[in-house]
């Protein structure tokens, strides 16, 4: 019996381009809101300091189901992810970290084809870890830019990811404020941890002052929602659990349209929403899934006649899709 392939990150990235992938998605998301592919919720087995998370979607149209499984730990996270078909069982595994960044950037990049204004030439980029970089390419692919703005707590890195985009054709430039980031800006996309250590000072062993930054933390919004331009589309994608709250509860509040990659999952993980509804601002039963608008069955507002919120917590079919296409394109 031939030995299973494994696709490394590297080669993810050489075979699947982002304008690729987005059109793969949005024909899976497709098929998703017409009923002709599925995925599941996450689930989670958490312990203290360690925590394991599956989810698995099936895809008729190329005949293959898959899924993803991962660590989250401390020290970050830890992906795998498989690729199955009927005729031939388990096809390809997949490392998971760069797949999942670039199915990532490729729904905001369809939440931006499908909800953006029809101007928008003006936007943001709230933090600068793995997810900064394809989200500015996703945002350059779908929009005329001419100013796109980078907003991180370290400026230094702001910066970096600024130059980086500068090199690759953007009009990128690093911002100090969040509040001049978002001011006047037609799409802007959140991708921080929104996470604030809550640093512990005290003495240690030897009598010396000593820091310790694990014993509590706080999840904090990134920006002002008073602040956003009345059409701005904002693409949330930091918040993936319930304690985090990356966008504030004024922005829930303005939008005349929020909807996620799953309105389902998004009453337990999307903590914007959560913390909106705890509060009194926000209706559950208004959110809608991407896939329906895509699919036609709900028909969004006007493009720029409103705020729009997408709310983003990853779903499977994302993960099979960027499979499908790299395990076919390695053939």
């Amino acid at each position: 019996m031939s030995a299973v392939p494994h696709l490394t990150e590297e080669q993810v990235a050489e075979l699947c381009d982002l304008e690729t992938v987005t059109d793969w998605l949005e024909r899976a998301w497709r098929d998703l809101g017409a009923g002709e592919a599925a995925t599941t919720l996450r689930v989670r087995a958490a312990a203290p300091g360690l925590m394991g998370s599956a989810m698995a979607a099936s895809w008729p149209r190329h005949q293959v189901v898959g899924g993803k499984l991962y660590l989250t730990h401390p020290g970050g996270f830890a992906f795998l992810v498989g690729l199955f078909s009927p005729a031939a069982g388990l096809v390809a595994t997949f490392d998971g970290l760069g797949l999942t960044a670039i199915r990532t950037a490729a729904a905001s990049a369809l939440a931006v084809r499908h909800l953006a204004p029809p101007d928008a030439t003006t936007a943001a980029v709230f933090g600068t870890g793995n997810q900064s970089r394809p989200h500015m390419q996703a945002l350059a692919q779908e929009l005329p830019l001419r100013d796109l703005r980078v907003w991180g707590r370290d400026p230094g890195k702001a910066e970096e990811v600024a130059a980086w985009g500068r090199d690759w054709g953007i009009p990128a430039r690093a911002v100090a404020d969040p509040d001049g980031a978002v001011s006047g800006a037609r799409v802007v996309a959140t991708v921080t941890s929104s996470y604030t250590p809550v640093f512990d000072v005290g003495l240690g062993p030897h009598r010396e002052r000593q820091t310790r930054a694990t014993v509590t933390s706080s999840y904090t919004p990134v920006f002002d929602g008073s602040l956003l331009d009345p059409a701005a589309l904002v693409c949330a994608v930091g918040s993936t659990k319930a304690d985090r709250q990356e966008v504030d509860s004024t922005t829930v509040q303005r939008t005349g349209f929020v909807v996620s990659d799953s309105a389902e999952g998004a009453r337990t993980e999307a903590g914007d929403l959560i913390h909106a509804a705890a509060e009194g601002v926000f209706d559950w039963d208004s959110l809608a899934d991407l896939a329906d608008v895509i699919a036609g069955t709900v028909t969004p507002p006007q493009p720029g006649s409103g705020i729009v919120l997408f709310e983003s917590q990853g779903v499977a079919l994302q993960d099979v899709v960027i499979a499908t296409l790299a395990y076919q394109r390695s053939l």
